[in-house]
């Protein structure tokens, strides 16, 4: 008979998460230092996730997630990145301007940047297909705008917070971004996209482009079967 959990055994559970969290949130941060690594580096925290929910670990995963596939995020997240920086600069002119359509533009072109490459980065972590299909895929990933607008939201609300919203309160919180709020990030993202992933995981295989790479391997079986 399995015993019953104490209040300090599910106390330590709490604070041995917390703990991984922080040292997780910490890893993506200095793996971003060079910011062209950011792409590799968010690759690893949202792998640190997936091999959290097989049961794997999350230090073997972020590592995993980091050089698995390396060069396709680090050039698709260079490619990126330029694109959401300036339609970002676009839309903090609109906002200054005032210009209703100039904001509703300017916000549509951002969010679309931010949520290709949104698609990109979970896509080049959880459906391991070649480029071809990959690019594809993240076209075909609209299909679930809303999800993948808010986990793209997520992603850069640090940003947005900062340069749109007020850097007071950006300045009174980043103490919540430095210390855990990426790993948060990465694992509300994760359960946001979940079933688009299954989909697009289950068409991979049925088309055959899925590929099983050492170290990136798909949703595990049960996952599937939820």
């Amino acid at each position: 008979m399995k015993e019953k959990e104490t209040f300090m055994d599910k106390l330590g559970k709490v604070v041995t998460m917390a703990g991984t969290a922080i040292l997780m949130n910490l890893m993506f941060l200095i793996a971003c230092i060079p910011i062209v690594t950011i792409g590799p580096a968010w690759n690893g925290l949202l792998t640190s996730v997936r091999y959290n929910i097989r049961g794997d670990g999350w230090f073997q995963g972020f590592k995993a997630g980091y050089t698995t596939r390396f060069w396709r995020s680090l050039i698709s997240w260079c490619i990126c990145l330029p694109l959401c920086w300036v339609f970002l600069a676009d839309l903090n002119n609109a906002i200054q301007g005032g210009n209703p359509l100039d904001i509703g533009i300017c916000g549509l072109f951002f969010a679309m940047a931010t949520m290709v490459t949104m698609a990109l980065q979970f896509l080049n972590v959880y459906i391991p297909t070649g480029i071809a299909q990959w690019l594809r895929n993240a076209v075909n990933f609209f299909r679930y705008p809303l999800m993948l607008f808010v986990a793209a939201m997520l992603f850069w609300a640090p940003v947005l917070i900062a340069l749109l919203w007020d850097m007071i309160i950006f300045v009174q919180i980043i103490m919540i971004f430095i210390a855990v709020y990426f790993t948060l990030a990465a694992v509300a993202s994760t359960m946001l996209l979940k079933d688009g992933l299954l989909d697009f995981l289950q068409e991979a295989r049925e088309n055959g482009t899925l590929l099983a790479e050492e170290g990136s391997q798909p949703l595990p079986k049960d996952e599937e079967e939820e």
